[in-house]
Parts: C-alpha cells; structure tokens; sequence
C-alpha cells in the first residue's frame, strides 16, 4: 500500500488538568450519571477511593463509562489478571488470575469455562502460554491444553519433564525446555501430543533460552552468546546463526526478516532465509521496544512514546505519531485491518492509530481502577482489550 513515503508526524499532548480522567466520559443507559462518573474520576487521581461498577464475575456491560467507542460486552472478575503468568496472545478472549483462568465467550462474554491454574513451579517464567483458540499449562512433567473443547493433557519427553516451560507454539507443535542442569528443547505436535524433537539446549557455547515460530517452518532463538540462532522447526536443526550486539532482549519476525535490538538504542535486520545483515535504525535518544510485524510493514516502538510505521526492505520510515506516554515491553499492539492498536497505562487506554497515516481514529478508556497496562489480542472480528480485573470485546473498525 506504501512505498516508504513519509506521510507525517503526529503528537498528541497529555491532556491538562490530570490526564484522561477529566476528559469527557459517556454513562452508557442504566449506569452511574456523569456527575457521579467525574465525582468517581477525581476520587481516583487523588488516590481517595476504590471506584468499582460492579462485582459481578459475569458479563455486565450496561454499567460501563467509557470514552471511545462502545464495548460489545463487558467482563469483569473477581479478581486481578495476573498478567506475567500469561505469555502469548492467542485469537480468544481470557482473564488468567493467580488461581484461575477464565475462557469467555467470544460473542457475548459469558463464561465459556473455569480452569483451576494454581501458580506452580516451572523454571521460571509464565506457566501459561496463550497460541491460537488455545491456553497451555506447563505442570510439572506434564502439559495440559485448555480451549472450547475438551481439555488435553500429555507428558513432557524423557529427559525433558524436570522444570518445564513453555517457550512458543505454531500451527502444529508446541515447543518447550526442560532437564533441569542437563537442558533439552522440545516439539510436541499439538494434534496427539506426541514428541517430534528432542535436542540439547546448548548451541555452539551458549545456551538457547527462547524460541520463537517465524514462516518457512523456523524458529528463531535467543542465544546467551549474544547470537540470534534459527532452527528447522521440523526436526530442530541448526539454521544459521548471527552474531548480534548484544543479549537480546526480543525478536520479531514477517517472511523475510528477523528484526533485533541494535546496541541499546536501534533496530537491526537480518535476512531470515540465510542471517544476512541488514539495515539498522539507530537513534540514541530513545530505547526501542519489540516491534510489530504487520500487514507488510514494520511498526517500530520506543520507549519515549513514539510509534512509527516503517519498511522492511530498508527501514524507511513512512510516518510517526508520538503518543502522550511512554511504552514498555508490555506495550504490545495489534493490527486489524486499515488500524493499528496500541496499548498504555490503565489510566491511558488504548489508542486505535489509522495504519495509512497514524491519525488517532479514537481513543478507548474506562473508569475503572487498576495499575496494569491494557493487555489486547484479537480474532480479527473483534479487539479484546483487558487491564487488572476488566475484559472488553471492542469493535476492530
């Protein structure tokens, strides 16, 4: 759709007078008045009160104060998301808590099924892994599959099942580590829960810590030598290998480039097919965050709260919109269509951006408390968008 043409540059300002709590907020029929909404807002940024619109676990979307477009259905639970036990993003709507995980209902958000998830050790890291219509759990020596169906459990491979972690999953396998001192990576097909591969963990001198499916069947690792290592997904063979700047923090991958941190302050390519280097965006007056590869483009973000749309063949940048927050690793957008969405602080809301030219299509925020970022996936119908106890399923156009 674009060639590299810059279109413009955007920035939007913080709002006076405390941020997005005062700006204009709509009480949906039924629910508390706007008096009341602004009374609860105030309350907020000076820290007095605990706002809360509804105990319910169930859907209960005629109580929302919004600002933005209307939610098709709303979710609230019990309880906080735990949102660092939960890795992936997946196409369904879901609220995992330290206890619990909750699979919703894509049209109406009911509560489709409760999964008992107690937090248990598992080498570290999340123990969920959301991929597809599906939630994994690692246990110990076990796996277990959560989805609309019937729930799937199978055994970690032999020399696998000491501390297991989930580490990504495609189409067709689930991949994991496990061993303990005597590390092994492992695919499992997610049809039988049959093992495909076994393979050690370390790879030249270092040790391979993360994978992560790219097209063509690869996987493209993390190496503690400082190296971005690609393996066959099929049989778990080495690829190629590259040496990069420094430990990588993250990776993001289309069908042609695997894209990394460059030093503290850039972004490099490398040629997915053979680990050729590419291009290198560098700026040191800002911290990039992992990128998002989309409709034929690359969204690069940094931690200033600058988001531009690049591309990939030589990272021209076609626009920028500077947003009125900074971003962090937990800023993870999502990209349906002709929008671009982009996640912040609680109090922030999330930012649909028109992927043509960054112009703010809208802004979506809530009166609810909470301190986590907005955590978004999508099925491609609609956008799930969700912060410590609340769920929305929002409309991706």
């Amino acid at each position: 759709m674009h060639t590299g043409e810059q279109v413009g540059r955007i920035t939007l300002d913080e709002p006076e007078g405390g941020g997005p709590l005062t700006e204009q907020v709509a009480a949906v029929p039924g629910g508390p008045s706007r008096r009341r909404l602004l009374l609860g807002a105030a309350a907020l940024v000076g820290g007095g009160v605990a706002w809360r619109l509804g105990r319910s676990a169930e859907p209960d979307g005629d109580r929302v104060a919004v600002s933005g477009p209307e939610p098709l259905w709303t979710y609230r639970g019990e309880g906080p998301q735990a949102a660092d036990r939960l890795a992936g993003a997946g196409t369904v709507p879901l609220l995992a808590t330290a206890e619990m995980l909750y699979l919703l209902s894509p049209d109406s958000g009911a509560v489709a099924k409760r999964i008992e998830v107690p937090s248990v050790a598992t080498g570290g890291g999340a123990d969920l892994l959301a991929a597809g219509n599906l939630v994994h759990e690692a246990r110990i020596g076990r796996f277990a599959a959560y989805g609309y169906g019937p729930d799937r459990s199978t055994a970690a491979p032999p020399g696998a099942d000491r501390a297991c972690r989930l580490l990504a999953a495609d189409d067709e396998s689930l991949f994991g580590a496990g061993g303990g001192r005597s590390g092994r990576l492992f695919a499992l097909e997610l049809a039988t829960g049959r093992s495909r591969w076994t393979r050690p963990d370390q790879e030249a001198e270092g040790f391979l810590t993360e994978l992560q499916p790219a097209p063509g069947g690869r996987l493209v690792g993390r190496s503690t030598r400082d190296e971005v290592v690609t393996l066959n997904a099929a049989d778990g063979s080495v690829l190629w290998r590259a040496a990069a700047d420094q430990a990588l923090s993250w990776r993001e991958c289309d069908a042609e480039r695997v894209y990394t941190a460059r030093r503290a302050n850039g972004v490099r390519a490398f040629g997915l097919a053979d680990g050729r280097p590419g291009w290198v965006v560098e700026d040191q007056s800002w911290r990039p965050i992992r990128p998002l590869a989309a409709d034929g483009a690359l969204y690069l973000l940094r931690d200033s709260g600058e988001v531009t749309r690049n591309a990939p063949a030589d990272g021209s940048e076609m626009w920028s919109c500077r947003l009125p927050f900074r971003l962090d690793s937990r800023c993870r957008p999502v990209a349906v269509g002709e929008t671009l969405f982009v996640p912040g602080p609680t109090g922030q809301g999330v930012w649909a951006l028109d992927v043509a030219t960054g112009a703010v299509r809208w802004t979506f925020r809530d009166a609810e408390p909470g301190v986590q970022v907005w955590r978004l996936n999508t099925d491609g119908k609609r956008l799930y968008a969700g912060h410590d106890r609340v769920l929305y399923a929002l409309p991706t156009s």
